[in-house]
């Protein structure tokens, strides 16, 4: 019996290896929002803490630009070219060239809106606090590691980001008009977690950086560029919700939905787990049974996990974000049935169609959920019913119909 185990760890090292490490880290990635986020909602105050939630939505687009479609593509590419050391370091050297390009022009187009909008202009060190996350874009080595399987490294740079910033926050903010130190405080933390990244990457792991040519660098952005459109696709339902709260609702209820959407990463997280680790692997095995697998089982448990939130919501919300915050349970209500849509669409996309060569509909998906989105704003707009639950339901619907194109193909193509 313990020898037959002992054959198994030996034939999958790896693969359970890397689960254990990204374990680790979403673990630590769930823990971070319980210790920080009751913190700073009660030192900001959920008004000021909106601001922070709402600024942190607009970032996010340039952060999105920056990553471009790197984080899929070339972790693939890596993946299948690992034992080739010439030409992983090519690849490596291209994302950072290209990024390094994007971020200067995602920082022109910061300092562009941040002084030329009057709104924004108001919080603008807010918004120049974050430039330390845009370098942090730029830099991060988490796609390398990703594609060579070494997990270990990226729960280690991440583990660091977020002490420096939890010990930062803690000790330093202490009122509401330091509400700028909050995005500050994040980004020394990824800089410091990146500068050791990059140390592992280039002195460890031997990779050679070197400057590429125009040719090279184009051909690494075109292939990204449809996993861009689908990212884009993807910060289109996440984030603008955040922004159209803010702009047309009020930053209390962008307080409100943040609790919730926070709730929902953690029950999320767990998903980013299995997916994160199955995709290098099924990417060379093909072993979609084992994705099959892991879906079931974690469907039943995740089935269970939105029903007691009927129980649990409540309570939990008055220990993390104070009785203040207690109408967020009705978004969470109604936001956590994503929980079940994006558990299966996740499992269908990433690990199975993208894996196995698909990805014109594995990104088709993304973009005509953004599509069903975006005109389903405009319709709510038009008629003046933008609301907290109104964007809360549409992310739903947003999610089922993602989940129901990824299933029709995944059928045609006899996938599942």
């Amino acid at each position: 019996m313990i020898d037959s185990l002992k054959g198994k760890y030996e034939r999958n090292k790896t693969l359970v290896d890397n689960f254990n490490f990204m374990s680790i880290l979403q673990v630590s990635q769930i823990l971070m929002p319980l210790l920080i986020y009751p913190y700073l909602i009660r030192v900001l105050g959920k008004e000021t803490y909106g601001v922070v939630a709402y600024s942190n939505a607009i970032v996010a687009y340039l952060l999105m630009l920056i990553n471009f479609g790197f984080n899929i593509s070339e972790i693939k590419e890596i993946s299948e070219l690992r034992d080739q050391k010439g030409k992983v370091s090519e690849i490596v050297s291209s994302v950072l060239i290209i990024r390094t390009l994007l971020f200067v022009a995602a920082l022109i187009v910061l300092l562009i809106c941040v002084f030329a909008i009057p709104f924004l202009r108001v919080h603008k060190w807010l918004y120049l606090a974050y430039s330390g996350l845009l370098i942090n874009a730029a830099l991060n080595p988490g796609f390398y590691f990703l594609g060579i399987e070494k997990m270990k490294f990226i729960t280690l740079i991440t583990l660091i980001a977020n002490l420096v910033f939890l010990v930062l926050t803690m000790i330093i903010v202490r009122k509401p008009s330091q509400y700028v130190l909050v995005p500050l405080f994040t980004s020394i933390g990824s800089l410091i977690g990146t500068i050791i990244g990059l140390y592992i990457m280039l002195a460890r792991e031997k990779v050679v950086f070197i400057f590429q040519k125009a040719y090279a660098l184009k051909a690494h952005f075109k292939e990204s560029l449809p996993f861009f459109t689908s990212r884009v696709s993807v910060l289109v339902i996440d984030k603008t919700n955040f922004v159209l709260l803010g702009s047309f609702v009020g930053y209390v209820e962008v307080a409100y939905y943040d609790l919730a959407a926070k709730f929902l990463a953690v029950m999320l997280a767990p998903v980013n787990v299995f997916v994160q680790v199955l995709f290098p692997n099924v990417s060379r095995t093909r072993n979609i049974s084992l994705v099959i697998k892991t879906l079931k089982m974690l469907l039943a448990i995740y089935v269970l996990g939105y029903f007691s939130l009927f129980l649990l919501g409540e309570p939990l919300i008055k220990i993390i974000g104070g009785i203040e915050l207690v109408p967020a349970r009705f978004v969470l209500y109604i936001l956590a049935i994503t929980a079940i849509t994006d558990l299966i669409g996740t499992f269908l996309g990433t690990p199975v169609l993208l894996a196995t060569g698909h990805k014109d509909k594995y990104n088709r998906s993304i973009i005509y959920g953004s599509l069903f989105y975006a005109i389903s704003v405009l319709f709510l707009y038009f008629n003046n019913w933008i609301g907290l639950y109104q964007l809360a339901a549409l992310t739903v619907c947003t999610s089922v119909f993602v989940l129901i194109y990824r299933i029709t193909f995944c059928r045609i193509y006899k996938l599942v």
